[in-house]
């Protein structure tokens, strides 16, 4: 019977938990400030989450006014038209969430479901697990939990939804799905699935210092009321009570009351349970609400007859309003109330009328067996006190004969009270005390039974949570032994880098050294050389020499170079390693290209930048896969530059067209990159350009915090260039250095002398 009474409970606040917490609109002022935004130049993903955001605004206000559908089914319109420019699920999905959402609200649930279920088939395969979460729940709306058939798919539904957003940074809805979750176990009798998870409810509610708690904490009173913790069961529901009454939640106070009044008739203390009822029923009347009104008044009429208040209970009765919905109670709730009163204080005539009402009110309206058995069973205790045996046999068997064959223990084994006293009422004590010992072993075998189901429950709850607790733990132990494994991986990919350059300059230095004991060799073989060319010969030699020592510093300072790039990169390692290591390998590869390019040469101390950055500018085209989406445009004149300068050009060139690749032209826009190289006598003029949407302004006197950027203007410093930065209609860079020295032959060859001397 409590099993029943907790139903009750639940569905008489389910809809109120349920509309509690769900909507998590936006406030009056974010509308307005995203109505002011949509004056302004954004993308077009900005632009569709604005007008959707702005749509759910006003499906999901208080009150179904027409203005507000109207409004946003405009919004939804203006986000159509522009989706058509973005290829994106997850876009896609959050607009089919939202068209759910306006046709439900609308009244047309066949396209809401519809809309829903797109929602969720586009958004399961994208990383917007948010929106996933919500679009299980919008779906979950279209299935109804009173309805065996559909109540299982709806707790699958929000199962799902639970799992999506497991993880996500959205805490309040995933709390609120938490909860519903539970409430739709407790419907079901899935009382040990369903505390853990109210549990984990309000732990994530207080997480957020959220403050409407009362739909979750009446949802754990409920259970711990099945569960007969009762001190649990009124210490969470006066909780309710606490908040409901200080957020003025009128609606919850009325079902908050009714649960107050059953958790303490169930510790027998009638008083209160009548109290509470009475609050109750005077929430029920101011809104209207007919079942409860008829429910709540139904358990006052009982407490009374247990305190045999018979009198107060027929004042009581008398005093309500005739009014309203309570007036279409008179033939039920109401005529209930009055056989029992009337019968109480030894009326029968009054009493015999409202049973008459009471048996044509079954007789047109054919309620449930239960329901049936239990009006029979006030039928039968009336005949009996009043000696009129016949009619007590004929209901009592009625009675019996109903609650067999809906096979309703608890009510089997109170008809056996019911025997025993008719028994006794007719002088049979020998059937009466057989019956009353039926009575006893059948509520023994009931009680024993009863906490059986409740130990076995306990025990679940406590394997569940401790499952959930391993669970955690075990995440918790990989996601740290995953972060470990990056860091050591990204060690490991340094060290071997760093391995294989060190290599590669060992070969370089016993390179060099073999060629410093050929050209030893070579000036012994030759001492016998004509004098007319000692000098040209000289010239060489000291140029060779030069050379030689250049190349074997520059390869020390590369190999210090890569090092340096690789700790620096690892600095803004967050994510995706993987990322940052290519960015590197691009920027060792702008330097690897210069030495090939100048081994291949015969001219082993310059690179002519004419044909080193269009194969630079091929490779990166190439990296990222920009085919058919960004064009390349190159005017780069022949401008010869040795290693000290064309090495730091070919960092900034490989920084600069990386940047523009990856942030000028979002959600694959096409554009344009452009690089210029010209010289005068004076300076040489490098200018990157790209027509994209621009990169922000950038403080000439701070340090940007881009290692990109940094890196341009620590490179630009190395050849003493000047770096300028432009945003207009895209960015451009324009660099401006000193032709290089090495390229001057007679300048070079007098300082090299100065510095010799």
């Amino acid at each position: 019977m409590k099993r029943c009474v907790f139903i009750i409970l639940i569905l008489s606040g389910a809809g109120i938990v349920r509309g509690q917490d769900e909507t998590h609109n936006i406030s009056r002022l974010e509308a307005n400030n995203l109505l002011k935004s949509l004056n302004q130049k954004n993308v077009d993903t900005v632009r569709i989450d604005q007008l959707l955001r702005l749509a759910l605004f006003n499906i999901l206000k208080p009150g179904e006014q027409k203005a507000d559908l109207d409004s946003a089914g405009l919004f939804i319109k203006k986000a159509e038209s522009i989706s058509g420019r973005v290829k994106s699920p997850a876009i896609w999905g959050y607009m089919a969430l939202v068209k759910a959402n306006f046709y439900r609200e609308n009244g047309q649930k066949e396209q809401g479901k519809k809309f829903a279920e797109k929602a969720v088939a586009l958004l399961k395969n994208t990383s917007d697990k948010y929106h996933l979460g919500s679009a299980y729940l919008e779906l979950a709306h279209h299935y109804e939990f009173n309805d065996p058939k559909q109540v299982g798919e709806k707790m699958h539904l929000v199962e799902r939804a639970v799992t999506a957003l497991e993880y996500s940074k959205h805490t309040e809805l995933k709390a609120y799905s938490l909860q519903f979750l539970a409430d739709l176990y407790s419907t079901q009798s899935l009382d040990a699935k369903a505390l853990p998870i109210i549990k984990r409810a309000i732990e994530a509610y207080q997480s957020i210092h959220y403050k409407k708690l009362q739909g979750a904490y009446h949802v754990y009173s409920a259970l711990c009321y099945d569960l007969s913790d009762y001190e649990n069961a009124l210490t969470y529901e006066l909780k309710a009570l606490k908040v409901a009454e200080e957020l003025k939640d009128s609606v919850m106070i009325g079902t908050i009351y009714n649960g107050l009044g059953m958790i303490s008739d169930s510790i027998h203390d009638r008083e209160n349970a009548k109290k509470y009822y009475k609050l109750a029923l005077e929430n029920a009347q101011r809104r209207h609400d007919l079942p409860a009104i008829g429910y709540i008044l139904q358990n006052i009429v009982i407490d009374y007859d247990y305190l045999n208040q018979n009198k107060e209970a027929l004042n009581f009765i008398n005093s309500l309003p005739e009014r309203d919905s309570l007036s279409n109670l008179k033939g039920t709730v109401v005529s209930f109330a009055f056989l029992v009163v009337y019968s109480r204080l030894n009326q029968p005539v009054k009493a015999e009328f409202y049973i008459d009402k009471l048996q044509k009110y079954i007789d047109l309206n054919h309620p449930t067996p239960l329901r049936v058995s239990r009006l029979y069973a006030r039928f039968v205790r009336y005949y009996t006190d009043t000696h009129q045996f016949t009619k007590a046999k004929f209901y009592l068997k009625k009675v019996d004969s109903i609650d067999r064959a809906v096979n309703d223990h608890f009510t089997i084994t109170w008809d056996y009270v019911l025997k025993a006293k008719l028994d006794s009422a007719q002088g049979n004590y020998k059937a009466a005390l057989f019956n009353l010992s039926k009575f006893n072993t059948l509520h023994d075998s009931l009680l024993n039974e009863t906490k059986s189901r409740q130990l076995k429950q306990i025990q679940v709850i406590y394997e569940t949570e401790k499952r959930l607790n391993e669970i955690k733990l075990k995440d918790q132990n990989i996601r740290l032994l995953n972060q470990n494994s990056e860091i050591q991986s990204t060690n490991l990919l340094h060290a071997q880098h760093t391995k294989n350059w060190i290599f590669a300059g060992s070969c370089m230095l016993l390179i060099i050294a073999g060629l410093l004991y050929w050209q030893g060799a070579i000036r012994k073989k030759n001492n016998v050389t004509i004098t007319q060319k000692n000098k040209l010969l000289q010239h060489l030699l000291t140029e060779k020499e030069w050379l030689l020592k250049e190349v074997h510093h520059r390869v020390k300072n590369n190999l210090h170079t890569v090092i340096c790039l690789l700790e620096s990169q690892a600095r803004y390692l967050e994510d995706d390693a993987l990322a940052a290591i290519e960015n590197s390998q691009h920027r060792i590869y702008a330097m690897s290209l210069i030495h090939q390019k100048l081994y291949q040469s015969d001219d082993i101390k310059t690179i002519n930048m004419a044909t080193y950055i269009p194969e630079l500018v091929q490779t990166l085209e190439n990296s990222f896969d920009t085919a058919g989406r960004i064009e390349f445009k190159l005017n780069v004149e022949p401008v010869n530059l040795s290693l000290s300068h064309a090495i730091p050009l070919g960092l900034i060139i490989n920084e600069a067209v990386t940047n523009s690749i990856k942030y000028a032209f979002p959600n694959n826009k096409k554009g344009e990159i452009s690089i210029s190289m010209k010289e005068n006598e004076k300076q040489i003029i490098l200018e990157l350009a790209d027509d994209g949407i621009g990169m922000p302004q950038i403080d000439h006197d701070t340090e940007p915090e881009s290692l990109g950027l940094r890196l341009i203007k620590g490179l630009g410093e190395d050849i003493d260039a000047e770096i300028s930065f432009y945003v207009d209609n895209g960015t451009l860079i324009v660099i401006s250095f000193k032709p290089d020295l090495l390229n001057d032959p007679e300048h070079f060859l007098k300082s090299s002398t100065e510095t010799l001397i």
